[in-house]
């Protein structure tokens, strides 16, 4: 909290302190009649006035506005001296302000003020003399208004230790609100896909790379976050190279691979890797120049980057949540509901005695638990994400592994995952396309064996779908499933693809990442029934 928020925040106290001591003061003035003592405190009203008056005003410096308000108390008290002491209490106040709004230092620093006024007035004005009872009277209040002075400070201490639950949610909506009003100025918006793509326009520009691809640094490692649309055989035992450069902040080469960072203020934002053409590429030292200009001159585009990644990251987790809420209010309104209404319906079924009522009933009790499925189906989704510790073969995994005990129906699960990851977001979309796609299996294709693949080698992937059922049917009216799937491949710049299988009848849905590459050579399944 600033010193301005500490002077609003005592400063009722502190005017009440300041009206309670000018009571306090006129009394005795008052009675006595004398002429300029009631002056001086009247000045004294004015002086406290116009500080109460200052309190509100935020541009005023909080220590210069107490000394200078000490120094005038100080001053008046000193020139009342010759006629009567009265007014020496009054500098008890300006001690007890100051240590409740600065704490024991700005109780020093009015201390120290107020002893320098009093030590100048004795010595100019002729009217004064030094006696033991002047120095005494003066000592006494100085040390009462020094100890009010440090009980405030104990005050001021206690409450700035005493943490405020509130200020964390004030700077939070603070920062948000500047992140709406800047958004609007930005130039590349905040996704971070569009900035990697006009950083990669830019090296070709430079460097004639091949197969260049942006990555970033996760929990999981190094991730791509945009792919390159020109092929690189070196593309998948990048790894290394880039990790390199992460931990070196340089420009690395190595044969026609070569990487260069991104860096900002922090750190290594992201790092930029691609094949050099040998025909068409500086020499050897001038590539390494050209390199480390790169880096120098894509300082404003790794702010945006970095901003940008922080943004998406917040709102994935926000999002994230959300899921999580909806998941759990459906599961425990909806869903109980539900659970509820069927009790309710086999009651009805034990009591029916006509035929025609207990085949209605069958019926109704067969269709509420096909709603029951589909929403224990939804709830399971919205739990269970792959940007969450998973990787995308294991939350597949998951999946069918709930579908096969709800459904009935084997399903065969075939993995081949590389250690490098996919960007979340791209993993979050590939993880529903299969989703759709194992339902639809379920619901529609009357299978009686599906089987999932998985092959991830970042920046390329495949996800296949197939099953043994009756084939493609008509499209219906109110299927919405393939059309969502494929706006999920576009999205991503997936191709996806869905045809009957020759041979079994069934059919099989492909969704393949990066498909201007080759399919890297598969290792052998990890099979799971």
């Amino acid at each position: 909290m600033t010193e301005v928020d500490e002077r609003a925040r005592y400063a009722s106290i502190t005017a009440g302190a300041r009206v309670f001591a000018l009571i306090v003061l006129a009394a005795p003035v008052a009675f006595t009649g004398d002429y300029g003592p009631i002056l001086n405190v009247i000045l004294l009203a004015a002086v406290w006035m116009a500080a109460i008056f200052l309190e509100g005003m935020h541009r005023v410096p909080v220590l210069p506005a107490l000394v200078i308000e000490s120094s005038l108390v100080s001053f008046l008290a000193a020139l009342t001296l010759a006629d009567s002491d009265v007014l020496v209490p009054a500098m008890v106040i300006p001690l007890f302000i100051a240590g409740l709004v600065r704490g024991s230092r700005g109780m020093l620093e009015v201390l120290g003020a107020q002893i320098v006024v009093l030590a100048a007035c004795l010595a100019s004005v002729a009217e004064l003399s030094f006696s033991t009872d002047l120095i005494w009277v003066l000592f006494t209040w100085l040390m009462v208004g020094l100890g009010f002075g440090a009980s405030a400070a104990i005050v001021h201490n206690l409450r700035a230790e005493t943490p405020d639950t509130t200020t964390s949610y004030r700077d939070a909506r603070g920062l948000i609100n500047q992140l709406i009003e800047l958004s609007g100025d930005l130039v590349d918006g905040l996704d971070p896909v569009s900035i990697s793509q006009n950083i990669l326009d830019l090296t070709r520009e430079e460097v004639p790379l091949t197969g260049a691809v942006v990555y970033t640094g996760s929990v999981y490692g190094v991730t791509p976050l945009l792919e390159g649309d020109v092929v690189s055989d070196g593309v998948e035992g990048r790894d290394e190279l880039v990790e390199a450069v992460f931990a070196a902040g340089r420009p690395v080469r190595h044969g026609d691979e070569v990487a260069f960072p991104l860096s900002t203020d922090v750190g290594v934002v992201a790092v930029v890797a691609g094949a050099v053409n040998p025909v068409l590429s500086p020499a050897g030292g001038d590539l390494e120049a050209t390199l480390r200009d790169l880096t120098r001159k894509f300082g404003t585009e790794a702010v945006q980057l970095d901003t940008a990644l922080l943004f998406t990251t917040i709102r994935d987790e926000a999002t994230a949540e959300e899921r999580h809420r909806l998941a759990r209010d459906l599961h425990d309104g909806v869903a109980q509901d539900l659970a509820a209404l069927g009790y309710l319906i086999d009651g009805i079924s034990d009591t029916a005695t006509d035929a025609e009522q207990v085949e209605q009933i069958d019926e109704l009790r067969g269709e509420l638990s096909k709603v029951v499925t589909e929403l224990r189906r939804s709830i399971f989704s919205l739990r269970n994400e792959a940007v969450h510790g998973q990787s995308l073969g294991e939350s597949i995994r998951a999946l069918a592994g709930h579908i096969q005990s709800r459904a009935g129906i084997p399903v065969e699960v075939e993995l081949d995952e590389t250690g490098s990851r996919l960007r979340p977001g791209i993993e979050a979309e590939l993880l529903r396309i299969a989703q759709e796609g194992m339902n639809n299996a379920v619901k529609h294709a009357r299978a009686s064996r599906i089987l999932v693949t998985c092959r991830v080698q970042a920046p390329y992937a495949l996800v296949t779908v197939s099953d043994d059922g009756r084939g493609l049917q008509g499209g219906r009216d109110d299927s919405h499933g393939l059309r969502i799937m494929r706006e999920r491949a576009r999205r991503i710049g997936a191709v996806l693809d869905l045809h009957n299988v020759e041979g079994n009848g069934g059919v099989e849905l492909r969704v393949e990442l990066d498909a201007t590459r080759r399919s890297p050579a598969v290792t052998a399944p990890n099979a799971a029934q």
